[in-house]
């Protein structure tokens, strides 16, 4: 009974595991002089048990779902006056199923994002585009205000 308890546990809760780590660096041209903007992405690996393993002489239904989330902390400066951070987050970057139960599984699903490190960075580097407006527009601010005071 306790196991079928920790079953039931692990699929109200799912399962996480932390995943890899990616590293940018980018400098924009601004007014106020050039901004460097450092970018550390990290993944999060969700997994979730749904099925049940079937009885004697029936179909097991067990199947792991899982998504990949992205969280992305951006860095920037403008000399060493001006300073601004940032943190994004892209939920289902990945997603994908697998038989069995997720602990079985973990090894498996790790390769699979592995082999699909290219679409990360791809999505990593999606969010590094969209943020250079709102990077533009905090230096503008920055600017106007030192200017200002």
């Amino acid at each position: 009974m306790k196991t079928l308890g920790f079953a039931g546990l692990a699929v109200a809760l799912g399962f996480s595991a932390p995943a890899m780590g990616m590293e940018h660096s980018t400098v924009i041209e601004h007014a106020a002089g050039p901004i460097t903007a450092d970018y550390s992405g990290k993944t999060r690996v969700e997994m979730k048990q749904i099925g049940s393993a079937g009885g004697a002489g029936r179909a097991s239904s067990l199947r792991c779902q899982w998504s990949v989330s992205l969280s992305v902390e951006r860095q920037a400066r403008v000399g060493a006056k001006m300073q601004a951070s940032r943190s994004m987050l892209r939920d289902d970057v990945l997603t994908g199923s697998s038989p069995g139960w997720c602990s079985e599984r973990g090894n498996g699903i790790d390769r699979v994002i592995e082999a699909r490190r290219d679409d990360l960075r791809s999505a990593m580097m999606a969010m590094v585009a969209q943020d250079r407006e709102v990077i533009l527009v905090e230096a503008e601010g920055a600017h106007a205000r030192q200017r200002e005071g």
